[in-house]
C-alpha cells in the first residue's frame, strides 16, 4: 500500500512538472469546458505557443478538433470532522487529505451544425486513513461527459448525452466544483438563446459517482423542467425563471424513506451594476412524499455594495431562509429540497440548505485582477426544531434516529471564513481558504458538539 501511495504521489509531481514547464497566455477557459472558446486560433496568422497547438486542429475544411484538460490537486486538513461526530469506521476524527481531479476532453466539430463533446475524468484521495464518501471523494476513471450538440438555426439547439449543467446561481441544479467528483448529468436539453433571452427544456437524470473504473450509475432520480433567463432592463433588472419536476426513491426527510415527487416554481431577480447590486431567489415547492403533502419554500437574498471601484472593494450581506418540517403528524413535509444545488455553506461542515435559517455578512477585495480575497461570516439556525440538518447531498447528518426529537435548540452555529485565491496567469491558479466553525446550542445537544478548524491549499492548471 505505501509503495502505492508512493507512485501515486509521484504521478502527481510529475504531471505537475510537465504543466508548468509549459506556461503560456491562452484566453477564453470556462469553467463548463464545453463553453471555452478559440476561435481566434482558426487564423492562421496567429502565433500559436504550447497547448494553443490543441485548441484547432483542423481535419477537412469544416471539420475540426479541440483538445483541452485540467488538474487540480488540493490538500485540506480537519479538526474535528463533522463538530467530532463521525461513523465507528473511521480512524480518525482530525485528519488531513490530498485530492486529486485529472480531466481530459475532446471536442469535435462537425461542420457548422454538428457537435460532438467528450470528457474523461479521474479523481482520488489518499493519506486519509478513513473511508471514502460516496460520490465525493474517488472515481477512478469515468465518462465524466459525452454528448452531441445539433444546431437547428442561429437560436435553437439541442444537446443530448452526459453532461454538466448550470442554471441561475447554482442553487438548484449545477455541478459542484467544491467536491473533489463533479456531478454530471445524463439529460437531454433543447435550448433557445437570443440577445435578451435564454431557455432551456430539460429531461434529466444524475450520473452517480462510483469509486471504480467505468462503473457509474444513473436513472436514480429524475428532473422534467424549464429554466428561462431574460434581460428586463440592461444591467439593472435580469431574471431566472424556472419549473421543476423532482422524482426521486433515494431522499429521506428525518430518516424516512419513500417515493418523492416534488415540483418546484422559481424566480431570481438581480442586476449588474457598477456598484450597488441585489439578487433575490424564491422557490415554492409542493407534491408528495409518500401519504405526505409538500409545502415547502426557500428565499434567498443578496445585496452588495461597491464602496471603490478601482479595487473592488466590496460589502454585503446575504441571507437565507429554507423552511424545514413543522410537525411531524400534521401530514405534511415541510422539508425543503435543494435538488442538487452547491455547497452552499462550503466544506468546513456537513450543513446543506434545507431547514436553515442564515446571515452573512462578507467582504470581497480585488485588489488587482489576478488576486480577490474573501472574508465573511456565516450565522446559521434551525428553521424549524422538529427536523433535522441536512449535508449539502441531502443527507440527514443530525441528530441520530435515536434521538430524532429530543433537542428543542435552532442555534447550529457561527462559521468564520477566509479565502485567498490568485491567477498566475490564465492556466495556473492558487487557492487557500481557513474556516472555523463554532459550534452552537443544538450541535452540542446532539452530538459532541466541538468545534471545526479547516484548512484548505489547491493549485489548479487548465488548458
Amino acid at each position: 500500500m505505501y509503495t502505492s501511495l508512493q507512485k501515486r504521489l509521484m504521478k502527481i509531481i510529475l504531471t505537475w512538472a510537465l504543466l508548468l514547464s509549459n506556461f503560456y497566455s491562452q484566453s477564453q477557459i470556462n469553467t463548463l469546458r464545453y463553453n471555452d472558446n478559440f476561435t481566434n486560433l482558426k487564423n492562421d496568422s496567429v502565433q500559436k505557443v504550447g497547448f494553443d497547438n490543441l485548441k484547432y486542429i483542423p481535419l477537412t475544411e469544416n471539420t475540426n478538433i479541440s483538445l483541452g484538460g485540467e488538474i487540480r490537486s488540493q490538500f485540506q486538513y480537519y479538526s474535528n470532522q463533522n463538530f467530532g461526530d463521525v461513523p465507528s469506521t473511521f480512524n480518525k476524527v482530525s485528519s488531513g487529505q490530498i485530492w486529486q481531479r485529472i480531466m481530459v476532453h475532446l471536442n469535435l466539430e462537425l461542420g457548422n451544425k454538428l457537435r460532438v463533446f467528450t470528457q474523461m475524468a479521474s479523481t482520488s484521495r489518499f493519506l486519509n486513513p478513513n473511508p471514502l464518501i460516496p460520490e465525493i471523494d474517488e472515481n477512478q476513471l469515468s465518462l465524466h461527459q459525452a454528448f452531441l450538440d445539433y444546431t437547428f438555426n442561429k437560436n435553437w439547439k439541442a444537446r443530448i448525452g452526459r453532461q454538466e449543467i448550470s442554471y441561475g446561481n447554482n442553487r438548484i441544479i449545477t455541478f459542484r466544483d467544491g467536491p473533489n467528483t463533479r456531478l454530471t448529468f445524463d439529460a437531454a436539453i433543447f435550448k433557445f438563446n437570443s440577445e435578451k433571452r435564454k431557455f432551456d427544456l430539460f429531461l434529466l437524470t444524475p450520473v452517480i459517482s462510483m469509486p471504480g473504473v467505468l462503473d457509474d450509475k444513473s436513472f436514480k432520480d429524475l428532473i422534467v423542467g424549464v429554466h428561462s433567463t431574460r434581460t428586463i432592463k440592461t444591467n439593472r433588472l435580469i431574471a431566472d425563471f424556472y419549473s421543476l419536476s423532482f422524482l426521486s426513491n433515494r431522499r429521506k426527510y428525518n430518516y424516512v424513506a419513500g417515493k418523492e415527487s416534488r415540483q418546484s416554481l422559481g424566480t431570481r431577480v438581480y442586476s449588474q451594476n457598477p456598484k450597488l447590486n441585489y439578487e433575490l431567489e424564491i422557490t415554492y415547492q409542493y407534491g408528495t412524499f409518500n401519504e405526505l403533502k409538500i409545502n415547502a419554500y426557500g428565499i434567498y437574498l443578496d445585496i452588495n455594495y461597491k464602496i471603490d471601484t478601482k479595487f473592488k472593494f466590496l460589502l454585503g450581506l446575504a441571507s437565507n431562509y429554507n423552511s424545514g418540517d413543522r410537525n411531524k403528524n400534521d401530514r405534511q413535509l415541510n422539508t425543503y429540497n435543494l435538488i442538487f444545488s452547491k455547497p452552499q455553506y462550503g466544506m468546513t461542515a456537513p450543513i446543506g440548505s434545507s431547514n436553515i435559517v442564515a446571515i452573512n455578512p462578507y467582504l470581497k477585495i480585488n485588489p488587482t485582477e489576478k488576486i480577490n480575497l474573501y472574508a465573511g461570516v456565516y450565522l446559521m439556525w434551525r428553521q424549524s426544531n422538529q427536523d433535522g440538518t441536512y449535508s449539502p447531498i441531502s443527507i440527514e447528518v443530525r441528530p441520530t434516529p435515536v434521538s430524532l426529537f429530543n433537542s428543542t435548540k435552532k442555534d447550529i452555529g457561527v462559521q468564520l471564513s477566509t479565502e485567498a485565491n490568485y491567477m498566475v496567469n490564465k492556466n495556473l491558479s492558487l487557492g487557500y481558504e481557513v474556516a472555523y466553525f463554532f459550534a452552537g446550542k443544538y450541535v452540542k445537544e446532539t452530538g459532541n458538539g466541538k468545534n471545526i478548524t479547516y484548512t484548505s491549499f489547491k493549485v489548479g492548471y487548465k488548458f
